[in-house]
């Protein structure tokens, strides 16, 4: 999930909100996030990675290069989402240029990517607005709003309450989890011979290791030495 929108309407706010910790830093000043801030939530004990990105706007309105670079990793961690939370601040509701510029992002998300209408800083106005239907209101601030989000992004992935508690399944975690079962018992079909070949052994069970991998988060293996080396000490 990525949170998206203009400089200041309050991501890093929110970011900070949803995880319970002052992840990004938070000031008035257009552009101070940079670049992506990466952060895996737990909602009902569903996690969800949450990345929170520069603010979006013109290349020729960043104030120095670092700021393009950011704007434009924004824009890929937007294409590459599940969803993407599209913020917007209620204090510069109805301001022309704030409105086109809304318009103007909104024109250039991807198609097929869900995208969830908020409204930030709710607290900061008098009566609550009028917005379109499965828009949400609320205030990073005060959490005001807060728990209606969560329930929208639960729902957004896929999340039911059942008797025997969480269930959340996506298409591709069943596939993969399809494919490592099918490695999995070739696996103990090569275990099984007396003579078998221990490099296809090894090379079904990395096989299972990868499928669940994408489901998990891939450790590659150099990530595996890496924490095989962080907690043994191997010489030569």
């Amino acid at each position: 999930m990525v949170l998206a929108g203009q400089p200041n309407v309050g991501k890093s706010s929110l970011l900070n909100a949803l995880a319970g910790a002052e992840l990004a830093i938070v000031t008035p000043i257009p552009g101070t996030t940079r670049d992506r801030i990466s952060e895996t939530i737990q909602i009902e004990g569903v996690p969800l990675h949450v990345i929170d990105t520069a603010g979006l706007r013109g290349a020729h309105e960043a104030s120095d290069e670092v700021e393009r670079i950011g704007i434009g990793r924004s824009w890929q961690a937007i294409h590459e989402a599940d969803a993407v939370v599209f913020l917007h601040d209620l204090t510069r509701r109805g301001e022309a240029a704030y409105e086109a510029a809304d318009a103007a992002i909104a024109a250039q998300l991807p198609a097929g990517v869900a995208v969830l209408e908020v409204y930030n800083k709710c607290d900061a106005v008098g009566a609550p607005p009028a917005l379109a239907e499965g828009a949400i209101a609320l205030s990073a601030r005060t959490g005001t709003g807060l728990d209606a989000l969560r329930h929208a992004l639960l729902a957004q992935a896929g999340w039911q309450a059942t008797a025997d508690g969480v269930f959340i399944a996506r298409a591709r975690h069943v596939d993969a989890l399809q494919r490592t079962r099918e490695h999995l018992q070739l696996a103990q079909a090569h275990a099984r011979q007396r003579d078998a070949a221990l490099d296809l052994l090894a090379e079904e069970l990395r096989q299972a290791h990868d499928a669940l991998g994408e489901i998990t988060g891939a450790m590659t293996a150099d990530d595996l030495l890496g924490e095989i080396f962080s907690r043994f000490c191997i010489g030569k």
